[in-house]
């Protein structure tokens, strides 16, 4: 098995951590669930640590603090993060010439609105789950130094950031500026001070004193 097709979660936890009905096919499921490790899974814990974790998988080598991680926290979260990218694709489904939304005889089907509506809950829990994996990590250091240490030349290293997003996503070093009276919104001009000066200036903000202008 080739480590691209190394599925971390089976389909039983799957469907039994969501709410995808038995019925579903794995065919259905499993590119989301690939999809779910390589963006969201390999972020977290960095490109070392999630290669080790697809070697032993693939070994058959699973170590026992790295089988307690999988067990209890990456599969929980690969379930939801799975199961909110599948979400529009079972209700979708592309075929040759179209893309069509299949009728059920016995229920009728949802609106898309709906369906974001569903997405942002399974969302919101993925992100949950991947918070406790967070400080899991962070609280046993010396079982996981592919996380703690991790190899920069294997790829990205762990984002240990907060995995809450809030749908709006600004430059701080940019828009987090006190409206400058000389730089109104809109006007296309801006004061002297503006751009990101050393914060000695009184009309420049201290970027990391959390101090702003008394104007």
């Amino acid at each position: 098995m080739a480590a691209y097709n190394v599925l971390m979660v089976s389909e039983e936890k799957l469907k039994s951590y969501t709410s995808i009905h038995q019925s579903v096919s794995p065919d259905d499921l499993q590119p989301y669930i690939l999809q779910s490790q390589d963006l969201y899974l390999q972020n977290y814990l960095g490109a070392t640590f999630y290669q080790q974790l697809q070697d032993q998988i693939l070994a058959d080598s699973v170590t026992t603090e790295n089988r307690y991680l999988l067990d209890n926290y990456i599969g929980t979260l690969l379930c939801n993060y799975g199961f909110y990218h599948a979400l529009p694709f079972l209700k979708f489904k592309v075929f040759n010439k179209s893309i069509l939304a299949p009728n059920s005889e016995s229920a009728p089907g949802i609106s898309i609105e709906e369906l974001k509506f569903l997405q942002n809950e399974v969302r919101s829990v993925a992100e949950n789950y991947t918070k406790l994996m967070q400080i899991f990590l962070q609280n046993n250091p010396a079982d996981y130094p592919a996380y703690t240490s991790p190899n920069p030349l294997d790829g990205m290293t762990p984002d240990r950031k907060t995995p809450f997003f809030g749908g709006i996503q600004t430059n701080s070093k940019w828009f987090n500026w006190k409206k400058y009276r000389n730089y109104p919104y809109g006007t296309g001009e801006r004061g002297p001070a503006y751009g990101g000066g050393n914060g000695f200036n009184s009309n420049e903000q201290c970027y990391g004193c959390g101090d702003w202008p008394a104007n």
